[in-house]
């Protein structure tokens, strides 16, 4: 007797997700480098003018030395804190650039293998694409031009 196979068969491999490596990883590139520098920039800034004025502060005021260690020790506890939420922003992003090239690369790999079987003859191929793919008009419209083609030649 022979065993049903429960998992289920569109499962996807991280592998999968990177149809397109070149394309793919330069677009993922390019938004996370700017996600990274509008965090750097951010965290500059706030850390330039809070830790400018928490200086003043703390210096100036009447506190013993141990309470000024403190906080001085909190100000740190922050910007790591900061700095890790950075981090995991900038892995969401990536994680999106991941899914949105998909939906691009993925369709365009489409297209290059319909190319090819239809270099080869098979002039019944169509582009079909799954309902959150890019290129859905395209998509059509050359369906939509092989249909065409295929009744002139008829």
């Amino acid at each position: 007797m022979r065993e049903i196979d429960t998992k289920p068969q569109n499962r996807r491999s991280i592998s999968n997700w990177l149809i397109n490596p070149r394309y793919q990883l330069k677009y993922i590139f390019w938004l996370t480098t700017t996600g990274l520098v509008l965090t750097a920039l951010n965290a500059i800034v706030f850390y330039f003018y809070v830790s400018e004025n928490y200086s003043i502060l703390v210096d100036l005021s009447p506190m013993t030395e141990e309470a000024k260690l403190q906080l001085y020790s909190e100000l740190r506890q922050i910007v790591v804190m900061l700095s890790a939420i950075s981090a995991m922003f900038l892995t969401v992003v990536g994680i999106i650039g991941v899914v949105f090239s998909h939906r691009t690369a993925g369709p365009l790999y489409h297209f290059k293998k319909i190319f090819g079987l239809i270099r080869e003859g098979r002039t019944d191929m169509r582009v079909r694409l799954r309902p959150n793919d890019d290129f859905q008009d395209v998509a059509s419209s050359f369906n939509e031009m092989m249909d065409s083609l295929e009744t002139k030649m008829k």
